[in-house]
């Protein structure tokens, strides 16, 4: 397991995704797929899994095996990841290494690497109304890591809306990709939702990835309390103990609800905190598969 103290040590976040990217390839079985793509390039044999719609009859009618038509990207067909800046982000409880935002952007940035090492091309940048103005896709790795050093410098502030903002992309965005959101969703509910179902109306396939801290998630909090506020938020001072209760219910409504959304939508649903394991966190995400989250 990526112990995320060590990676926090490496300094750059270019150093830290090759290190995290690196761990991941540690027993990773090459893919035979090839990305998005309209151009034919070659055939290969068929394996189980693949779409039937590529196989070629025609081939197989005279030689009696499947093979299936690959084909070259030549659109800028590929995936954005779009992390989350607002300043709820910022939040980091005591036992873990880094905050919310910096563990989004070190997954979001390694996920990036790892389809740009695939051949597929990939955006980076953060969850704003103008994301679906910010530049184009990379499709090198000094394009990409002009991305990664625009993303470091950035540090989380000012009140989110991802809702709008996914609106607004989705409104922009007129060519399908992958759409990764990378947010704790901290924001209004029926907002976001709207936004999510703005991507999956303009047939974009929707990854939502949420990264909370485990305080969040379990308010471990005893006795009197400070709560600094976030976003616009006041301080405020109470007894801990006194408002769990409310509290994780509160937490496990919203979660359900969102939840039943992502599931009604068909979108992937990852919600992540920032004690697990990146690396077996880009496992699941890339097998697209959220039970493979480490608990």
């Amino acid at each position: 397991m990526l112990d995320l103290s060590v990676v926090e040590r490496l300094g750059t976040l270019e150093l830290q995704v090759r290190a995290v990217v690196d761990s991941l390839a540690q027993g990773r079985h090459a893919s035979s797929s090839r990305g998005f793509s309209i151009e034919f390039a070659q055939y290969r044999e068929y394996t189980p899994g693949d779409d039937l719609r590529y196989v070629d009859w025609k081939v197989f009618g005279k030689s009696d095996r499947l093979y299936v038509k690959q084909f070259d990207d030549e659109t800028s067909f590929g995936c954005q990841i779009l992390i989350d800046s607002s300043e709820s982000m910022a939040f980091r409880s005591p036992a873990v290494p880094c905050s919310k935002f910096e563990y989004a952007r070190l997954l979001g940035a390694s996920l990036g690497l790892v389809i740009l090492q695939q051949q597929d091309h990939v955006k980076l940048h953060v969850l704003a109304e103008s994301a679906a103005q910010a530049g184009g896709f990379a499709r090198s790795w000094p394009a990409y890591r002009q991305m990664l050093a625009e993303i470091e410098q950035i540090q989380p502030e000012g009140k989110g809306n991802p809702g709008q903002c996914l609106i607004s992309l989705g409104n922009q965005n007129r060519r399908r990709a992958v759409m990764v959101i990378v947010t704790d969703g901290l924001s209004d509910l029926q907002e976001l939702i709207s936004g999510l179902r703005q991507l999956r109306y303009g047939r974009h396939d929707v990854l939502l990835l949420q990264v909370m801290d485990r305080w969040e998630r379990t308010f471990p909090m005893t006795g009197w309390t400070q709560f600094i506020g976030l976003e616009e938020w006041p301080d405020r001072t109470t007894n801990a103990p006194s408002i769990r209760e409310g509290y994780l219910a509160e937490y496990q409504s919203f979660q359900q609800q969102l939840n039943s959304a992502c599931h009604e939508m068909k979108i992937d649903f990852f919600p992540i905190s920032t004690d697990m394991s990146l690396d077996q966190v880009l496992r699941s995400v890339l097998q697209r598969n959220p039970e493979l989250l480490p608990q």
